[in-house]
C-alpha cells in the first residue's frame, strides 16, 4: 500500500510536465506512446494531425495484412539490385528510392536527417542530375539486404499506377529524355526515322509486351513491390505521392526531427517547389536533348512547345495559356535552359493558380490521358500493377472511370 498511494500523484505530475512540453514544443510525436493521454489533447489540439497519423497506421496495416497471403508474398520477392534504399543512422529509419515518387526530395530529406540544416544548402545548390549521380557517396545510401537484415523501420514510398505510369510517359517519352525507348516502342529499326509521335496507349502497350515477355522495365515505371520487396522489409510508414506534405510532417513529427530541420524541410517541401520543380525539369530535358538525333528529330522550338505542354499537363501553367510561338521563334537557336525556365516561371507567377486550381488541371489531363486508351490495355495494366494496387490501397478504376 505504501508505494501504490503515490502512483496516481506521480502519473498527474508526469502527465502535466507532459502538457507542458507539448505546449512549448508546438509538437506531438511525445504522445504517441501514451494513447490515453495523446488521445485527449490530440482531440483539443490537432485533430488533422491525428487524422493523418490513423492514415499512415491504416495503410501499413493494409499492407502487412495483404503481405500474408501466399501469392502475394512469393510474388513481392525483390529483384536483384533492384532497389536503392537509404538508411538515416541517427533516426534509424529506412526509405526505399522509387522514381516518380518525390525521389530527388527524399535525397534532400535523408541527407538533413543524417548530416543537417547545412548540409542541404549545398545539395540545393546542386543540379537535380547530380543529386542523383552522387548519391552512392552519401552517408545514408544502403541496401535492401542491410534493411531487411536489420529490421530497419522503413517508409515505402506510393502513387496510384495510372498516375505514375502517365507522368513517367510524359516526362520521359512526350519530352526527348529517353529518346531510344521510342525506336523500340514504334519498333523501328530504321534510325533515320524520327519516331516522334508515340501515344500514351503505345507506351502502355510497350510496357505490356515488355512485360509478357519477361524483360525488366524501367525503373521509372517498374511496378513499386517489385523496386522495393515491400513484404520483405519492415514497412512503418506508408508515403503517398497524393499526400506527400502531409504524410512527411507526420512521419518528421513521429521521428522526434529537432525544429531547425523539421521546419527546413517543411518549407522547402512547401515554399519552392514550383520554381525549383521548373528550372530542374527544363535543364534535364535540354541536357538529354542536345544529342544530333534529337536535335535532327525535334529542334528546340518543338522542344520547348512539349515542354509548356508538360507543365500545362502538370498544373504549373493555365490550360488557357497559349504556347508563346513568336517569342521562342524569335530567340531561335540561342534559346538556353536559364532563359527557358525564366520565360515559363515569368507567365507562371504572372497567371497564378491556386493549389485547387493545380490540382483539379492536373486531374483533368490525367483523365483525358486514359480516356484515350482502349480497355484492352487498361485491362492489361491493370493485372501488371496489380500487386501495386493491392498492397499500397489504390482503386484499379482508371482515372476516366472514378
Amino acid at each position: 500500500m505504501g508505494i501504490r498511494q503515490y502512483w496516481k500523484p506521480l502519473l498527474a505530475v508526469v502527465a502535466f510536465l507532459l502538457v507542458v512540453l507539448y505546449a512549448t514544443s508546438g509538437r506531438i510525436a511525445v504522445f504517441y506512446h501514451l494513447p490515453g493521454l495523446a488521445t485527449d489533447l490530440h482531440e483539443q489540439h490537432d485533430t488533422s494531425m491525428v487524422s493523418q497519423l490513423e492514415e499512415l497506421e491504416r495503410r501499413s496495416r493494409n499492407l502487412n495484412t495483404s503481405c500474408f497471403n501466399n501469392d502475394l508474398l512469393n510474388a513481392t520477392t525483390i529483384k536483384s539490385n533492384a532497389g536503392i534504399f537509404f538508411h538515416s543512422s541517427v533516426y534509424n529509419v529506412a526509405f526505399c528510392k522509387v522514381p516518380k515518387v518525390g525521389s530527388t526530395f527524399w535525397i534532400l530529406l535523408f541527407a538533413i536527417l543524417d548530416n543537417g540544416v547545412e548540409f542541404g544548402k549545398k545539395l540545393l545548390e546542386k543540379d537535380k542530375g547530380s543529386v542523383h549521380k552522387e548519391q552512392g557517396q552519401y552517408t545514408f545510401f544502403s541496401s535492401f539486404k542491410y534493411v531487411k537484415s536489420k529490421k530497419i523501420p522503413t517508409i515505402l514510398p506510393a502513387r496510384d499506377p495510372y498516375s505514375r505510369l502517365f507522368s513517367a510517359f510524359i516526362d520521359k517519352i512526350y519530352l526527348p529524355v529517353r529518346f531510344n525507348y521510342l525506336y523500340a516502342i514504334l519498333s523501328i529499326q530504321n534510325k533515320s526515322v524520327c519516331p516522334t509521335d508515340v501515344s500514351f496507349q503505345d507506351f502502355l502497350q510497350w510496357i505490356v509486351k515488355e512485360t509478357k515477355e519477361g524483360k525488366t522495365l524501367d525503373v521509372h515505371w517498374t511496378p513499386i513491390y517489385s523496386i522495393c520487396g515491400s513484404c520483405e522489409v519492415n514497412a512503418q510508414y506508408v508515403v503517398k505521392q497524393e499526400t506527400f506534405a502531409n504524410d512527411i510532417d507526420v512521419v518528421l513529427q513521429r521521428l522526434n526531427v529537432s525544429s531547425e530541420k523539421y521546419d527546413f524541410i517543411m518549407n522547402k517541401l512547401e515554399g519552392t517547389r514550383i520554381q525549383s520543380s521548373v528550372t530542374a525539369i527544363v535543364s534535364d530535358i535540354f541536357r538529354h536533348s542536345s544529342g544530333s538525333n534529337v536535335r535532327r528529330c525535334m529542334p528546340w522550338v518543338k522542344v520547348t512547345r512539349r515542354i509548356w505542354r508538360s507543365f500545362q499537363i502538370q498544373g504549373f501553367i493555365r490550360e488557357d495559356r497559349r504556347y508563346p510561338q513568336g517569342t521562342f521563334d524569335s530567340i531561335g537557336d540561342n534559346l538556353t535552359p536559364s532563359l527557358v525556365s525564366d520565360l515559363i516561371l515569368a507567365d507562371i507567377f504572372k497567371n497564378s493558380m491556386s493549389s485547387e486550381e493545380r490540382q483539379i488541371q492536373r486531374e483533368n489531363a490525367l483523365k483525358r490521358a486514359y480516356e484515350g486508351v482502349r480497355k484492352d490495355v487498361v485491362d492489361a495494366i491493370k493485372d501488371v500493377y496489380a500487386l501495386d494496387f493491392s498492397l499500397y490501397g489504390y482503386s484499379n478504376l482508371p482515372p476516366n472511370e472514378r
